[in-house]
């Protein structure tokens, strides 16, 4: 009877252990899906934020491929994945659990993932901003992934969040560093701040139309 003990004893410890352990070895993957036409210091700060509490962190760009869905300045300069991505690189570059992927269908990427890159025992963050109803692109995000992966809705709020990319874009037909200075994330260097400018000093311009064009917020 005692020897019986014991040995239920044993088991539920090393029980615990194991429970414990794989608790602690959980890989957690976050998803940061969005425009970023152009990404700014609210971006920064959730892919940062995200980056903290996560082993992996997963930014997709979207790739717009129709016409009225493409970002671009009042005088019709495009903002396309290009220039999102080259910024985001400068922005994240200290960042080395961050990886930046561009797709013409980014949520769908993300249920893409999903479905077939996750195994049992991971966690996914799906990064949502505060703003909106960001969160209920993924109300239905769990039957999307096998069975033993966890996946929140993870809503992440900052002052930064605030600064809205069209308003910025109203500003980058003729843009000046310290137009966009107080757009970019704090950390960025001075020779950082100026490549970023080189970027957006170097939209195409859009002749399929003389017309100004009407910025979506």
């Amino acid at each position: 009877m005692i020897f019986e003990k014991l040995v239920n004893h044993y088991f539920n410890v090393i029980n615990e252990f194991v429970y414990i352990n794989e608790q602690t070895n959980v890989e957690t993957i976050a998803m940061i899906p969005g425009s970023f036409k152009p990404p700014h210091k609210g971006h920064y700060a959730m892919i940062e934020h995200f980056s903290n509490i996560s082993d992996r962190v997963i930014v997709v760009i979207s790739d717009p491929q129709s016409e009225k869905s493409i970002r671009r300045t009042p005088s019709g300069k495009k903002i396309t994945s290009n220039e999102a991505r080259e910024m985001l690189e400068i922005y994240t570059k200290g960042l080395a659990n961050v990886e930046l992927v561009t797709t013409s269908q980014p949520v769908k990427w993300v249920y893409d993932f999903m479905a077939e890159d996750t195994t049992p025992g991971q966690k996914v963050l799906l990064g949502v901003s505060g703003k909106g109803e960001d969160a209920n692109r993924y109300l239905r995000a769990k039957k999307y992934a096998p069975e033993g992966v966890d996946i929140e809705a993870s809503v992440f709020t900052d002052s930064d969040l605030n600064v809205s990319a069209s308003t910025i874009r109203q500003v980058l037909d003729s843009p000046t560093l310290g137009e966009i200075d107080q757009f970019l994330p704090n950390h960025l260097s001075k020779q950082d701040k100026e490549q970023v400018l080189q970027i957006l000093s170097q939209l195409e311009e859009d002749y399929s139309s003389s017309s100004p064009w009407v910025l979506p917020d």
